[in-house]
């Protein structure tokens, strides 16, 4: 029986940026598969912090406390058995895929790759881009795992994205300015990353040389995964997958309204377009990624309570404004 290795994938960045193709060219390789964009992971993580929070409040009185129980060690047992159970699941992963691949938009010639026909596979690679804001958490739950942080010039994510709807059915951004603000965000978060864990965590791969330079780039990319460089990666990029086929003169209908944002945005895209990748990791930066990550979940811990609060408040300025709004009443 080969050996679970807990050390996932994950492709972030922006969305429309390359994420889903890469995915797939990853899961082509006779040791990795491609997983859907699990979305749920970087929730989770959160919620095991929420949950020691819990389980150590009261010190020696508390389960984990009680039992020398470590933060680390809670979050690494909850990966753990989550990278077990993609790895022997895999195959009814494999049974789902063939039978709605038409559904799906998959390419069948591309199960073939993936099948576990084409070999074991101990690792899977996930390409869900809001991932991007959850890094910090799921190297929390998989301490060996790998970041790939796909970067795509920001004007071409903007325009595919508010053309997603055309042939997706849904709608990925509200407007043109929104669209800016969500290349910025997840760009920012992943080059926080790029800092916080250096070069052997987070490997930063440009759309462009994907697409111009396959070869070269995937063998790039899976020497930093630490696998053998294979030939099936590039099947997928005969045909891109996902695309929004963007038409040559699209225009958008509703023109971002804050130019700031739109100048910020532009900017940062032409100093990744020349820019290098950090060469060390920073202990300032994580810690700065810590702090972020303790924030949300001390936020999220005490969203109900706030909630609760708010209610109380909303109720009490109800019945203290009910006597005012009395009808009248004339007594004889």
């Amino acid at each position: 029986m080969q050996p679970r290795i807990n050390r996932p994938i994950f492709v972030v960045g922006s969305p429309r940026s390359g994420t889903s193709i890469l995915t797939w060219c990853l899961g082509h390789h006779p040791n990795l598969f491609p997983v859907p964009e699990s979305s749920w992971i970087g929730g989770f993580a959160i919620s095991v912090a929420i949950a020691y929070q819990t389980g150590a409040a009261r010190g020696d009185y508390s389960i984990l406390s009680a039992m020398d129980v470590g933060n680390d060690e809670l979050f690494t047992t909850f990966g753990e058995s989550i990278n077990d159970l993609v790895l022997r699941h895999r195959k009814h992963l494999e049974i789902k895929r063939e039978t709605r691949s038409i559904e799906l938009k998959i390419e069948p010639r591309w199960l073939e790759a993936t099948r576990t026909a084409a070999g074991p596979k101990t690792r899977w690679v996930d390409g869900t881009p809001e991932y991007s804001f959850h890094i910090c958490g799921l190297r929390k739950l998989f301490p060996q795992a790998l970041f790939i942080h796909v970067v795509r010039d920001v004007q071409p994510v903007v325009r595919s994205m508010l053309n997603f709807h055309r042939v997706a059915g849904t709608q990925l951004v509200a407007s043109e300015e929104e669209a800016y603000r969500y290349w910025l965000g997840t760009v920012s978060a992943c080059l926080t990353a790029e800092r916080a864990y250096g070069p052997r965590v987070i490997h930063r791969l440009k759309y462009s040389d994907l697409i111009e330079n396959p070869k070269t780039a995937l063998r790039s990319t899976l020497n930093f995964l630490g696998e053998p460089y294979s030939e099936k990666c590039l099947e997928p990029l005969s045909q891109r997958i996902n695309s929004s086929n963007v038409p040559g003169d699209f225009k958008s209908d509703d023109a971002a309204k804050a130019p700031v944002v739109v100048e910020q945005a532009a900017r940062l895209s032409r100093d990744l377009e020349q820019g290098l990748q950090p060469a060390e990791a920073s202990p300032a930066a994580a810690a700065e990624m810590e702090a972020a990550f303790a924030e949300r979940v001390q936020y999220m811990a005490t969203l109900e309570s706030q909630y609760q609060r708010a209610l109380q408040t909303i109720q009490t300025l109800e019945r203290a404004k009910a006597p005012e709004e009395a009808p009248f009443c004339e007594t004889h």
